[in-house]
């Protein structure tokens, strides 16, 4: 019988002793075999808790020593400590419910193209964020709660090294993970209220301050979330097409935590270095250089990550302003118009001659898909052209309700409009070798790739 996987739990120094001890507590107490799951303590040398728990549990507790450090660089430790097939971050003062591991390292079993889940989430509208929703994490407030995620330790290289601006790790791993593959969310129950909570009369004022503590807390982190992405953001990013809502939510987040420090007209929203500047307007120089040559949507992510990397410089916002405004949007009376929001092209002539192309794309996608499969056949006699879709179409039982969303280009239009159509689609369905190199290209053998594509960016 196969074992479970080796979970190692990941407590890191922050908060009372007793909230550390209550954390640690609710650790062990997990229905998941004691053998298979490891404590590993961060500890700040601040109270010996932790070492006492590592005496009376032995081979269950590890205490690392590490003081004066951050939440986040605890944290990289922790990871580089572990020794789990899992890892399941815990913060002190938060508790679990006895099935939170039991659950999520089932999940994790169970969805092998899961690279991490989580659980309780952030209270948001519409279902939580699952599978790949790069965007929608984007442009949320922290979503995802601090002690909730359980991950693949396989997932950490292909992670990236924590940012270190970053206050702590869970957001952000998060939306990494999303860019990379599926995250899921998982019910494993409510956590209990935090262990070091007063219960003895605490002035009615106090629980208001600690909630406006916390909300600041958040918006400094959706903020430095929001502007590491945004300054790494390229025009292949799995969000490049949502750069100016994540944008706007990154400027409001700073309009709301300018209001939220009250008095305070020096509050510090992010910090910009020389190093910043001088990185901002070379992006800003390529960007400009990028939108001459026509290239909007890298002219967009360069114009981006000058923004974030400096916020204050208007030049960069304008020009971003600028540069989302001149990526191609699809218009009445454009070949593309009744397009879902996932495109991809093929060839009428192509598909005519190798039907298999057609019949492979018809047999992975369906009517459910947020895709379509835009068939230019603009070089032909539009008449001749059209039944011969039809029957191909027919003949394939692809005009059945609920089959595949496809939509024919028919001429005449411009040649120039012909010409750009292969760089206005998300990808590629074709056999030739010339098909250009800035838009993926699949064939009957990899359509299962070109499915895992279009779902991927339309969950975003």
């Amino acid at each position: 019988m196969t074992q479970p996987s080796f979970v190692s739990v990941l407590v890191t120094p922050q908060g009372a002793a007793e909230g550390r001890a209550a954390s640690i507590d609710s650790a062990l107490a997990q229905d998941y075999p004691a053998d298979r799951l490891e404590v590993v303590v961060v500890d700040d040398g601040a109270n010996d808790v932790a070492v006492g728990y590592a005496e009376l549990f032995p081979n269950r507790v590890r205490v690392i020593l590490q003081p004066g450090d951050s939440l986040l660089a605890a944290t990289a430790r922790a990871f580089g400590d572990a020794r789990g097939d899992v890892l399941a971050l815990l913060e002190p003062g938060d508790r679990w419910p006895v099935g939170r591991i039991s659950a999520q390292v089932a999940a994790l079993d169970e969805w092998a193209d899961v690279g991490l889940v989580y659980s309780e989430p952030v209270p948001v509208e519409g279902d939580p964020p699952s599978e790949w929703p790069v965007a929608r994490l984007l442009r949320e407030p922290p979503c995802i709660a601090a002690s909730s995620i359980a991950l693949r330790a396989s997932l950490l290289p292909a992670l990236g090294p924590l940012p270190k601006e970053l206050p702590r790790a869970a957001w952000w791993l998060a939306v990494r993970a999303a860019c990379l593959g599926e995250i899921a969310w998982v019910p494993a129950g409510v956590a209990p209220v935090d262990a070091t909570a007063a219960d003895d009369g605490t002035a009615a004022d106090e629980p208001r301050e600690d909630a406006a503590a916390a909300r600041e807390d958040a918006l400094r982190e959706a903020l430095a979330v929001q502007r590491w992405f945004l300054r790494t953001a390229t025009s292949e990013s799995i969000y490049a097409d949502q750069l100016g809502e994540i944008w706007r939510s990154f400027t409001a987040n700073a309009r709301r935590l300018l209001a939220a420090a009250g008095d305070d007209p020096f509050a510090e929203l992010v910090t910009v270095t020389d190093a910043d500047r001088s990185e901002a307007r070379r992006a800003l120089a390529d960007a400009r250089d990028a939108l001459a040559r026509g290239d909007t949507w890298p002219a967009a992510a360069l114009a981006v990550r000058a923004a974030a990397l400096d916020p204050w410089c208007a030049p960069a916002r304008e020009l971003l302003a600028e540069t989302l405004r001149a990526r191609p949007r699809r218009a009445a009376g454009d070949p593309l118009t009744g397009a879902r929001r996932f495109v991809t092209l093929a060839f009428a002539e192509e598909l005519l001659q190798h039907r298999e192309l057609l019949a492979a794309y018809g047999a992975r996608f369906d009517g459910n898909a947020d895709a379509t499969l835009a068939i230019d056949a603009s070089t032909l006699l539009p008449a001749a052209a059209g039944q011969a879709l039809a029957a191909l179409v027919s003949d394939l039982g692809l005009d059945a309700d609920g089959t595949a969303h496809l939509i024919a280009v028919l001429g005449p239009i411009d040649a120039s409009v012909r010409a750009g159509l292969p760089e206005r689609a998300d990808a590629l369905l074709t056999m030739r070798e010339s098909a250009t190199a800035a838009v993926p290209a699949f064939d009957a053998g990899t359509i299962d790739a070109l499915h895992a594509l279009a779902r991927h960016a339309t969950a975003a």
